[in-house]
C-alpha cells in the first residue's frame, strides 16, 4: 500500500493533542511537534513523527518530565550551563538555543551547555534557529550508546550527531545534519518496523558480525561514518556534550527504546555567533553566494545531474511536501492512532 499523505498542519495538530493528553504544556507541545514535522518535511522520517509513541511512553513511565523548569547553573558573559529537568529533548534544545541568540545578539557569540535533558530530534532545527538572525549556528548532541568504538563490538558511544547551519543570499542556507555513524540509528529502528533488511556495511551484530537484519543490528552495533574518523567525531561530541556539561556519557547513556527504567540525562552543546563579527552580513552572503554557485556549476561525474549543498536536497523536500503533504509510512499511521486511541483521543489520522 503507498504510504498516505498529510498536511504538514494536521499532522501537527495531532501530535499537539497527543501531547497534552499526557500533561505537556501546549506552547512546549508546540515546540515537540513542530521538531517532529520538521524532520517528516525535511524527509528524514526517522526523526519524524514516528518517535512519538516512544517519547509519549517515557512520559508516562515517568522517564521523562512533562513540565521541566530549565535552570541556569553556571553563567558568563558568554556561555551557559543549563539544567533541563529531565525534560523533552525539543522543548529544552530549542528554548536553550534561544538563550544562546539572546547572548550573542549582545555579545557576538555564544556557547550554551545543557544535561540532563532527552532526544532531542533533527540538530538542523536548532542551528537554524540562528540562521534566522543571521548568525551561524552550531548544535552537538550525545546520544544512547550504540555504536562501537572502532576496532571494539560493545556500544559505548552514540551516533552522535553534529549540526552546522550558515546563512547564504539567493541560495538556501548551507545545513550540514549528520549522525557521526555512517547511519543514523533512527533509520535501522525505522527499517525493523517496515519488515525491510538494511544495506550491508550500516551494523554489526552483537557478536561483531556485519548484518542485513534491523534487529540484529539494533541489539548489535551501528558502525561509525568513515571507520576511524567517524569514531573519532563521536567522541569529540560526547566530550562536549555529555563530559563537559555534566551529561551522561559513553556508555552511560541508557537506550531510549530499550531500556525503560532509566532516565537518560543526554547532554547538548550549542553554538551561535554573528556573522558581522567578521564581516558585513550581505557581504558574507554575496561570498556564499559565489562559493555555492562555484560548487555547483563545476564539471560533473558521469550521471550525476546535479551537485547539491548540504541540506539542499532536505530543503526542496520541505517545499515540496509544505504543498504536497508529508507521506507516511502505514505502519506509523497505525501506531500514531492505535496511541491516539489508547490516550482517549477519538481523533485518527
Amino acid at each position: 500500500m503507498a504510504d498516505s499523505k498529510l498536511s504538514s498542519e494536521k499532522l501537527k495538530s495531532f501530535c499537539i493533542t497527543l501531547l497534552r493528553q499526557v500533561d505537556v504544556p501546549e506552547a512546549d507541545a508546540e515546540i515537540v511537534a513542530d521538531n517532529l514535522v520538521s524532520a517528516d518535511l525535511r524527509g528524514i522520517a526517522s526523526h519524524g513523527v514516528s518517535r512519538l509513541p516512544i517519547y509519549i511512553k517515557r512520559i508516562q513511565l515517568g522517564l521523562v518530565n512533562p513540565c521541566p523548569r530549565p535552570r541556569v547553573i553556571k553563567a558568563t558573559p558568554t556561555s551557559l550551563l543549563i539544567d533541563g529537568d529531565n525534560g523533552l529533548g525539543q522543548v529544552i534544545g530549542f528554548k536553550a538555543m534561544n538563550e544562546a541568540l539572546a547572548l550573542a545578539r549582545a555579545q557576538g557569540q555564544a556557547l550554551v551547555g545543557v544535561n540532563n535533558t532527552n532526544h532531542i530530534g533533527i540538530g538542523a532545527y536548532y542551528a537554524l534557529q540562528a540562521v534566522r538572525e543571521d548568525m551561524i549556528g552550531i548544535c552537538l548532541t550525545n546520544a544512547s550508546a550504540h555504536m562501537a568504538p572502532w576496532g571494539g563490538i560493545k556500544p559505548l558511544l552514540g551516533t552522535n550527531p553534529i549540526a552546522v547551519a550558515v546563512p547564504a543570499g539567493d541560495f538556501p542556507p548551507v545545513v550540514l545534519d549528520m549522525a557521526t555513524s555512517i547511519v543514523a540509528r533512527g533509520k535501522i529502528l525505522l527499517a525493523a518496523k517496515k519488515g525491510e533488511k538494511i544495506p550491508l556495511g550500516w551494523a554489526l551484530d552483537k557478536n561483531g558480525n556485519p548484518t542485513e537484519d534491523p534487529n540484529e543490528a539494533i541489539h548489535g552495533s551501528v558502525l561509525p561514518l568513515g571507520g576511524p574518523k567517524g569514531y573519532g567525531l563521536s567522541l569529540m561530541v560526547d566530550i562536549l556534550a555529555g563530559v563537559l556539561t555534566g551529561a551522561f556519557f559513553g556508555g552511560h547513556v541508557p537506550s531510549m527504546t530499550e531500556d525503560f527504567t532509566s532516565k537518560l540525562n543526554e547532554g547538548i552543546f550549542l553554538g551561535a555567533f554573528k556573522v558581522d563579527n567578521f564581516m558585513p552580513v550581505e557581504f558574507f552572503k554575496k561570498r556564499m553566494d559565489q562559493l555555492i554557485s562555484e560548487l555547483k556549476d563545476s564539471p560533473k561525474a558521469p550521471g550525476v545531474v546535479e551537485i547539491f549543498m548540504p541540506g539542499e536536497i532536505e530543503y526542496k523536500c520541505s517545499v515540496e511536501r509544505l504543498k504536497a503533504g508529508i507521506p507516511l509510512n502505514e505502519e506509523v499511521r497505525n501506531e500514531l492512532n492505535k496511541l491516539a486511541k489508547s490516550l482517549k483521543v477519538e481523533e485518527e489520522i
